[in-house]
């Protein structure tokens, strides 16, 4: 569609932030606060369970910036 563009390539510019590839959510923080706190938590312990085996797969580096 036309009229469709990127969403939040600018957001956090006017403070000198970076916030592209970040997670966010519309607004809703209160019921969005839990489940991205597990997402986060479960992933990190993946990390540190399965760091050396994703390592030698070429995926920790991927990890690693999806939990930053």
């Amino acid at each position: 569609m036309k009229w469709r563009v990127d969403s939040g390539l600018h957001d956090g510019k006017a403070s000198g932030v970076d916030l592209v590839r970040r997670y966010y959510d519309a607004g809703d923080n209160v019921k969005f606060g839990l489940p991205i706190t597990f997402t986060i938590t479960m992933m990190s312990w993946i990390i540190v369970e399965y760091g050396k085996q994703m390592s030698a797969n070429g995926e920790l580096g991927h990890a690693m910036e999806a939990v930053k």
